[in-house]
């Protein structure tokens, strides 16, 4: 935590000198353009990537400080120019090397909503987008976000599931991530699918802006490996097929999964505290979530 002279979150934590892993790829492609795909792809491939399923598996205020970043960028110009409000200036190269020092790649939220940031922070890195039919990513991400989101967390969400890496989830600190990313797609209307072609096209018209055509991949996972590894200089991994992951029946299901583990998780508590049975805890988590 910062200190009481420390004026962001992300000021508390240490530099790391030298950066324990270069940046090597940013993978810029929207959300539901198979970015889970690729994060597994990059894994396969050599290199440690940042992805949104990471928050899973990384300490508590790590959520924390990609809000800040998140603010810094998209609200800061609510509190006037960063010069002159420092707690609302946006991260940089050093902000960004304490948060990704870990990894060689990034992929996914809220990685891909710097991507200008991140371009410019990475000079070397090879950038590639991974694409999809304007139509189809509308209904894939909308399908997700306004289902997921719609769901009943608000009695639930101060509570932290534990997984087998034994490291408790955030939740309301991921879903703070999504519920600001969603509410910038759509302009704060979830319904407003002509918000979202435009913000679909808005970033993939700044990505290519910024990187010049011969040093930008442009990837359609039906490619399959040889574009992905030639852009990279990687040989063709034998006898692997290339990732086919995270489909949206399972995105929704993953999420589903991860509600009612909550749900037990805030079950467990109220039973410790109330001296409850657990059974008759979660009977009325699952009742709260089929009423709802």
């Amino acid at each position: 935590m910062p200190s009481s002279t420390t004026i962001r979150l992300i000021d508390g934590l240490p530099t790391p000198s030298p950066r324990p892993k270069e940046m090597q790829v940013l993978a810029l492609g929207m959300s539901r353009t198979s970015t889970y795909s690729m994060f597994t792809a990059l894994g396969i491939l050599g290199y440690k990537s940042y992805h949104m399923a990471e928050l899973k598996d990384t300490p508590r205020g790590t959520h924390a400080l990609w809000v800040e970043a998140l603010k810094a960028k998209y609200h800061s110009h609510a509190h006037g120019p960063a010069t002159d409000n420092p707690s609302h200036a946006p991260y940089s190269r050093p902000e960004f090397d304490k948060l990704l020092g870990d990894y060689s790649a990034v992929t996914d939220i809220p990685c891909i909503m710097f991507a200008a940031d991140l371009i410019a922070a990475y000079p070397d890195a090879k950038v590639l987008i991974t694409t999809r039919a304007e139509d189809t990513w509308i209904r894939s991400v909308s399908t997700l976000f306004n289902t997921l989101l719609h769901w009943p967390w608000s009695l639930i969400s101060r509570h932290e599931p534990v997984f087998p890496n034994d490291i408790p989830f955030h939740v309301q600190g991921y879903l703070d991530i999504l519920h600001i990313v969603w509410n910038l797609w759509t302009g704060g209307d979830w319904r407003n699918e002509d918000a979202l072609r435009a913000t679909f096209r808005k970033h993939y018209a700044l990505v290519r802006s910024l990187v010049p055509p011969d040093r930008l991949l442009e990837f359609d996972p039906r490619q399959g490996w040889e574009p992905l590894c030639r852009h990279l200089g990687k040989e063709v991994p034998r006898d692997v097929p290339y990732p086919n992951l995270n489909d949206l029946p399972f995105s929704i299901w993953f999420h589903e999964q991860l509600w009612w583990a909550t749900a037990r998780a805030a079950a467990a508590d109220v039973a410790m505290t109330w001296g409850l049975p657990m059974t008759g805890a979660v009977a009325a988590a699952g009742l709260y979530y089929w009423y709802w």
